[in-house]
Parts: structure tokens; C-alpha cells; sequence
């Protein structure tokens, strides 16, 4: 499976960097996890701000399952199960379980770090032997080189290296004639990702952050898509436990790839409630403890052209 350890569904991708808030250049620092929610407003509306109030209890996820249908013309359902097993607020490794024409296929998923706390090679594993491979080169702080090897299909191997250069890290893929340019703000947030065949720019991706979340993604070239994302006003608890993740889950997209779901879903302040998008809107269904803690969310999509996606998001503590 190409990138065992990424969530391929139309909408999320997941995994990344060190929880020390170590800096990878001198104008990009990650940020602390979130301890609770900042005084502020409440749900939020249509402008995707959401509220970054009162917060709700601090408590850090043992188990986050992540399940989708996603529905296609001639291969009908293909479900996706995966749930992160988690120690000591970082996830350790996944379960995986795929389902296409009612064939079932389970898969782990591992992750090594290094002395550091930094994810050095995740690892995709099926009936006891190894399909795939990616390993991550820092130098000092940085994340340099980012290389895949999927042992069954050496036509989906590629590198990826990284120049970095104040506040923007341009990744270059030498095989394909593919590059990114990645831009941060003071605050450690991608404000935009710029990817290019050759010299010539394929798509770009702008973000707006209100509150610690990001609310808009507007992408222009192909996919071209506005989305806006609404939140509630209580603690996301995956920002915690997917804080050392941040940076490979950007650095290691597809060129073409929306990473504003990603950071909405994974690296927000508060929950994801609500997504705005062109095709429609869609309300999240969301269930919470006595303190207030996201414990469960649904949602469902409809993309268009006979494809639609179902979520279900379960958390436990």
C-alpha cells in the first residue's frame, strides 16, 4: 500500500516532526501542544473562524480510529479502517485494515524515532514481511531528504529533498521534474504550498488561520477549491498526540495533494465541525464526554461524478 502510514482518502493524510519544539530553521519553530483551549467566543459561523474558548479537560487519546467508505463508479465501496495505537502522546504504530470487492487485507504500520523524539522510518508490514519503506535525513533540525521504497512496486519509489531558506522550504522530486515551495509564517504556519512540473506552477494552495486553526484553504490551478472550515470551541486532542507529525505530514504530500484538511483535522486547536466547500456544505456529527472532550464525529461528502465519502472518527482516552 503506497504510504502505509498515511490516511489516503480524498479528504486527510497523516504523519511528521519532533514534540520538542526543536526549530527546523531559524524562522520556523513548531508549536507547543495545545493545553487547552484560550479564552474566547463560541462555535463560531460562516467566516471558519470558530471558537478557541473555555476548552474543555486536557486528557490524552490511548486509541484514535479513523474509518471511511469511500464510494466509486465501477469499484463500488472501499473501506478504509485504521486505528492509531498510542503511548506516551505519540502515536507508536497502526492498524490497518483495507476492504475492496469484499476482499479484507490488514496491514501494521510502525514508526522508529530517533534519540531526538524524531521520526527517523516508518515501516508497512503485511503477513509478517515488509511492503514498504520511508526513511527521513535530518541535518542539524531540518528534515533534508524524505526517501519511499515500496518493496512489491519500485515504480511508486521516489526522493524527496529539501532546501531550506528563511521562512520557505522548496522540496524537489529530481525524477518526476517535480518541486514545492512550502512558505511558513512567524508563527510556524503554512500560509501557502506552491507545487510545479518543471518550471511551470500546477497549483497553489493559500491558508487563512483565526484562532490557532486554519479556517480557509484556497487553491487555484488544478483542483481549484475554496474551503472554508468551522470549529467548535473545545480542546482537539489530536493536536497533541500528532504534534511531532506536523511537518513530514506537509513535506511528504503528493505535489497535487489539499493539506488544509490535514491541518484542520490533525494540527487545529479546536475540533472540526463544519466544512464549507464548493460542492455544499457539510455539518459534522459530533459527540462529546461530561468534560466536554470530542469523543466521536461522522460526516459524510459527496464529491460528485457517482464518488462520495463517509467518515467515522472515534476517540478514547
Amino acid at each position: 500500500m503506497k504510504k502505509t502510514l498515511l490516511i489516503t482518502s480524498v479528504l486527510l493524510a497523516f504523519v511528521c516532526f519532533s514534540c520538542d519544539d526543536e526549530p527546523i530553521d531559524s524562522n520556523i519553530v513548531l508549536d507547543s501542544p495545545t493545553t487547552g483551549g484560550n479564552t474566547g467566543g463560541g462555535t463560531g459561523g460562516g467566516n471558519g473562524g470558530g471558537g478557541n474558548g473555555g476548552g474543555g479537560t486536557t486528557a490524552t487519546l490511548t486509541t484514535y480510529s479513523y474509518d471511511v467508505v469511500s464510494t466509486l463508479p465501477i469499484f463500488g465501496p472501499i473501506t478504509t479502517n485504521i486505528d492509531f495505537n498510542v503511548e506516551q502522546s505519540i502515536v507508536t504504530s497502526l492498524n490497518v485494515e483495507l476492504i475492496i470487492l469484499g476482499a479484507s487485507d490488514t496491514s501494521v504500520a510502525t514508526i522508529t524515532r530517533d534519540g531526538n523524539g524524531r521520526i527517523i522510518e516508518t515501516e508497512g508490514i503485511n503477513s509478517g514481511s515488509v511492503t514498504d519503506r520511508t526513511t527521513v535525513t535530518y541535518a542539524g533540525n531540518n528534515i533534508v531528504e524524505i526517501n519511499y521504497e515500496n518493496l512489491d512496486d519500485s515504480s511508486e519509489n521516489y526522493t524527496y529533498t529539501f532546501v531550506h531558506n528563511g521562512n520557505t522550504v522548496t522540496r524537489t522530486n529530481a525524477a518526476a521534474n517535480e518541486s514545492a515551495v512550502f512558505t511558513f509564517n512567524a508563527n510556524s504556519q503554512l500560509i501557502s504550498k506552491e507545487s510545479f512540473s518543471g518550471t511551470v506552477s500546477t497549483q497553489l494552495e493559500n491558508l487563512t488561520y483565526t484562532n490557532g486553526n486554519c479556517s480557509v484553504s484556497t487553491i487555484t490551478g488544478e483542483g481549484a477549491a475554496t474551503n472554508t472550515y468551522v470549529y467548535d470551541s473545545f480542546t482537539n486532542p489530536s493536536k497533541t498526540v500528532f504534534s511531532d507529525q506536523y511537518l513530514l505530514t506537509l513535506f511528504d504530500s503528493d505535489n497535487n495533494d489539499e493539506v488544509g484538511s490535514v491541518i484542520a483535522i490533525f494540527h487545529s486547536t479546536n475540533n472540526w465541525i463544519r466544512l464549507e466547500a464548493d460542492q455544499g456544505n457539510v455539518d459534522f456529527n459530533v459527540t462529546y464526554d461530561a468534560e466536554n472532550k470530542i469523543t466521536s464525529r461522522n460526516g459524510n461528502f459527496d464529491l460528485g461524478d457517482g464518488i462520495s465519502v463517509s467518515q467515522s472518527e472515534t476517540f478514547q482516552y
